[in-house]
């Protein structure tokens, strides 16, 4: 009886300790299937607002997941340009991007105008493309979007920065100057705009842009503020104009769908969460840069800074927004073009 009771002890340790032992490697396996490596490679200048960005968000989520998330970062065009980058989303050869809005653009018309780059010309200013950004019918088109045509998770847009005109030859005063302009678009609906204000649209990809200013083969460009500084694109556009066409331009920070349904609800979280972290930092600060750029311009880095009257701006929007509705619903289709256009009409009056 003793020994039948003590074998009886003896075999619940034993199963005791080997449910113990299971429950304890099964949480070490649980913990370390929290770590994963997530590769995040972006196109910008060193320094400029979507590096630091980037850069930003590897910092908080490493951060906030306790060192279980590892971010890898690939700058400044490192492992893919612009064009090659959105495959590599698409693929899944890169788990996250900072994408290019005309190469997205390519792939969807609708996320090319909703990042304000598909329908140049037609914004009011800067808070009326943010409050169509911002609606909610409009991030649920982007969802969409992202998730059907690239299989990835949009994460966030995050703010470029205002266009700026740069223009070798002769300034723009007036919408009129455009006319004969041998302009460098990116993007069918900057060639589109371009066209309608009278000027030549030419194709180069953003790395022959310096040297076809530098020899004349175009006679202007426009990117961003921290394009034109720290790429010193500057230095062959004496002349340069804000640019009314683009309010804060955004790129599409991205993962891999597949990458994406791989992680934990709590590793969706942290990245959720620090993307939308930057998204909202990433606001700010370009206007930031851009007052510290455009002073720098001010201060002799160029012959002449511009800002159009309220009269060409107005100009620009009546010439220009016709012209962009047709190429709006013919890119789009009928039924996204107009549901998006009567998205931004509608966030006018807010």
């Amino acid at each position: 009886m003793i020994k039948s009771i003590f074998h009886r002890a003896f075999y619940g340790f034993i199963l005791i300790s080997i449910g113990v032992l299971f429950l304890f490697n099964g949480s070490a396996q649980s913990a370390a299937a929290q770590k994963v490596k997530l590769s995040l490679s972006s196109n910008l200048s060193p320094g400029s607002c979507l590096e630091l960005a980037a850069d930003k968000f590897k910092e908080i989520v490493e951060k906030k997941s306790n060192g279980n998330i590892t971010v890898i970062r690939y700058p400044s065009g490192e492992l893919y340009d612009s064009k090659s980058e959105v495959e590599a989303i698409v693929n899944g050869s890169v788990d996250m991007a900072l994408m290019h809005v005309a190469y997205v653009g390519a792939r969807s018309p609708a996320l090319e105008f909703i990042s304000s780059f598909g329908v140049q010309g037609c914004w009011l200013d800067n808070d009326h493309f943010y409050r169509f950004l911002d609606m909610p019918e409009v991030q649920e088109i982007a969802n969409k979007e992202f998730a059907g045509k690239l299989n990835a998770k949009l994460l966030s847009p995050i703010s470029y920065g205002t266009g700026v005109v740069g223009t070798n030859k002769k300034a723009v005063h007036t919408i009129a100057d455009f006319k004969n302009l041998k302009m460098r678009a990116s993007g069918t609906a900057q060639a589109i705009m371009y066209k309608a204000l009278g000027a030549i649209p030419v194709e180069l990809s953003v790395k022959e842009v310096f040297m076809a200013l530098q020899r004349g083969t175009i006679d202007g460009a426009c990117s961003g503020p921290g394009r034109f500084y720290f790429s010193k694109w500057y230095e062959t556009t004496p002349y340069i104009v804000h640019d009314y066409s683009i309010p804060y331009l955004q790129f599409w920070h991205t993962m891999n769908m597949n990458k994406w349904k791989k992680l934990t609800p709590e590793n969706h979280k942290i990245v959720a969460d620090a993307a939308r972290e930057i998204a909202l930092w990433a606001r700010d600060y370009v206007v930031k840069e851009t007052e510290l750029i455009y002073q720098k311009f001010k201060d002799g880095l160029i012959k002449e800074m511009i800002f159009l009257s309220n009269e060409e701006r107005t100009k620009l929007n009546n010439v220009v927004s016709p012209v962009m509705h047709d190429f709006t619903i013919k890119r789009c289709g009928k039924d996204m073009g107009e549901k998006l256009w009567g998205y931004m009409i509608q966030a006018q009056n807010k």
